[in-house]
């Protein structure tokens, strides 16, 4: 997966396909994200490089449950059965 704006912004686009809210703030969590598991919003720090950031998106589509296929494009959909099957390596 490339380094770029664009793959941000389909992992985004994929966790809120399934209900989730995407926010970028600044924490005092040390990873790269924040999941509030009752409310489906995942926290990400802001402050992360666009490397990182990306990073924890994919963490997050690994173990995200895909419950509605019809919400997403089939694009997105193919992107995030592949991240789900392997370990996808971001350059």
């Amino acid at each position: 997966m490339r380094v770029s704006k664009g793959t941000q912004d389909k992992l985004q686009k994929i966790l809120e396909s399934q209900g989730f809210i995407v926010r970028y703030e600044k924490g005092s969590f040390r990873g790269g994200y924040c999941v509030v598991h009752h409310q489906k919003t995942v926290i990400v720090n802001k402050f992360f490089p666009l490397e990182g950031i990306i990073q924890a998106l994919t963490e997050v589509v690994k173990w995200v449950p895909i419950t509605d296929k019809e919400a997403m494009p089939e694009e997105l959909y193919r992107l995030a059965e592949k991240i789900k099957s392997e370990d996808t390596e971001i350059t």
